[in-house]
């Protein structure tokens, strides 16, 4: 966990600095800095996710370490989520383009087993208790494309995309994210953002959007299978600033 802050830590004041300087040096070589901006954005979000997980040859452990469940093992879940964003981006070309840092946190009470009935339709047959509360920490790249009927208007509309990998921390059930070892972890997300300048260089937003993750435990860990699709829609409101005339 203190490795991880620090990485990402690193990752924020270095993308700060990196753009902040990239913006002034254009800011003051350029005279079409009107149409240009360069956006550093804090934001924060409550939303609801839902999971369809697939265990293969696995243990589904509990807190004290025994086994609820072992097998070949197809589980929902749906749980509320909460998250804290930074980001910063500048324009290239029409669009602009940017990178930032995500910290996701999830609460779970139960888990639903799933099961095939005469007809092949999964359905959920058997709750398991499993009460987690872990967080996601995410670093992206991200895509901005900003409505040209919004040009010179006091507010803005933009398409926005996002992806890249994700860590995870705070996990107390063994097992549930595979071994220690590298997994696949990778997200992706998109949605529409509205914001208004309520002061000079200065704007408020809300963003909502979808967000896809994936995970699939080490290879390596064969012939056990871990699997997690987890779908969430997230709404956010946040601030921005252009940081071009700072």
């Amino acid at each position: 966990m203190k490795k991880t802050i620090k990485r990402l830590s690193l990752f924020v004041l270095i993308s700060l600095s990196s753009v902040r300087l990239f913006a002034q040096s254009y800011y003051e070589d350029s005279k079409k800095t009107t149409t240009k901006k360069y956006y550093v954005s804090f934001s924060y979000g409550v939303g609801s996710a839902r999971w369809n997980s697939q265990f293969y040859d696995a243990p589904l452990y509990n807190l004290d370490g025994t086994v609820i469940k072992y097998g070949n093992l197809k589980l929902q879940a749906t749980n509320p989520m909460y998250k804290y964003d930074f980001s910063v981006c500048a324009p290239v070309g029409k669009v602009r383009v940017g990178m930032g840092v995500r910290f996701e946190k999830f609460s779970m009470d139960k888990l639903s087993l799933v099961s095939s009935d005469s007809s092949g339709r999964s359905i959920p047959d058997n709750y398991l208790l499993f009460t987690e509360n872990f967080w996601f920490n995410e670093i992206y790249a991200l895509v901005h494309v900003p409505f040209s009927f919004c040009a010179g208007k006091p507010y803005s509309l933009e398409y926005d995309m996002n992806a890249g990998f994700y860590g995870y921390n705070g996990i107390r059930h063994l097992n549930f994210f595979g071994d220690d070892q590298l997994a696949s972890t990778y997200h992706a997300s998109a949605g529409f953002l509205f914001a208004y300048e309520v002061i000079e260089n200065i704007q408020v937003f809300i963003n909502p959007e979808f967000e896809y993750k994936y995970f699939h435990n080490n290879r390596n860990e064969s012939p056990s299978v871990i699997i997690h699709n987890i779908y969430s829609g997230i709404i956010s409101f946040g601030i921005r600033g252009d940081i071009s005339k700072i």
